[in-house]
């Protein structure tokens, strides 16, 4: 645990002084602005309210390791309106910052540390995790226990599901100071969860998004299928998934 926490305070502190340098922007956080707003995509393509359309939809959203908060931004332009935000963060100045960006009753921010402080007090439809894994806290087999740590009590409180993104150790180059983990690894620890998960290393070629819902399984001679049949509903409208007879 001590190294854990060393490891948190001296990333920590590389976000301080990177905010007195740029101030509220995606370099503060070590990320290309290109990219960002993919990445809000890839994380809630597969939660429920995006799968129907329903952007009127009274979700809450906890977002651990918020930084400033900017998924608020792309929740917006999907026209969501009823929702509720929780930003968890360590970096002050960066919710100090994302307070002033994004306001209203429906925002709201904690100094909390996801990973190693108590979040039972939280209640919440669904929660992501942005570049939070990519960071190497500790040796690489013991950042696989913050994430199955971490991943484990924030879907214990949600009521729908949890989606974060990592790099996978399966491309041809590694940056320094950036962890890699093993995609493999992470989708059998989500097996532990639910059966009711979606991997996805479809969009950049050496980082994954794992998706997973709370599992539902009972619908149907106990196999997974309500959210297949919602994302094809045009399919299953137009006879593609109906097998007639002759």
């Amino acid at each position: 645990m001590q190294e854990i926490q060393t490891g948190f305070q001296e990333q920590t502190k590389r976000y301080r002084e990177n905010f007195q340098k740029y101030g509220y922007s995606e370099k503060s956080m070590f990320m290309p602005s290109d990219r960002r707003v993919i990445r809000y995509y890839e994380l809630i393509k597969n939660f429920e309210f995006f799968l129907k359309g329903d952007f009127s939809a009274p979700v809450t959203i906890c977002d651990a390791g918020c930084g400033f908060g900017d998924i608020n931004k792309y929740l917006a332009s999907l026209g969501m309106k009823n929702y509720r935000y929780i930003g968890l963060d360590v970096v002050d100045e960066f919710m100090n910052a994302g307070r002033e960006q994004h306001n209203g009753d429906h925002i709201s921010y904690s100094r909390r540390n996801f990973i190693t402080d108590d979040i039972t007090d939280l209640e919440f439809d669904y929660a992501v995790s942005s570049q939070t894994f990519t960071l190497p806290y500790t040796e690489e087999d013991q950042n696989y226990e913050i994430i199955h740590t971490s991943v484990r009590k924030l879907f214990a409180q949600c009521r729908k599901g949890v989606s974060f993104n990592f790099f996978t150790d399966r491309g041809d180059f590694k940056r320094p100071k950036t962890a890699y983990h093993s995609p493999v690894r992470l989708l059998e620890f989500a097996y532990s969860l639910s059966n009711n998960i979606v991997l996805d290393n479809s969009c950049f070629p050496y980082e994954c998004t794992l998706t997973i819902l709370k599992d539902n399984a009972c619908r149907e001679n106990g196999m997974v299928y309500d959210r297949f049949m919602r994302i094809h509903r045009k399919e299953f409208a137009d006879g593609t998934f109906v097998i007639h007879q002759k």
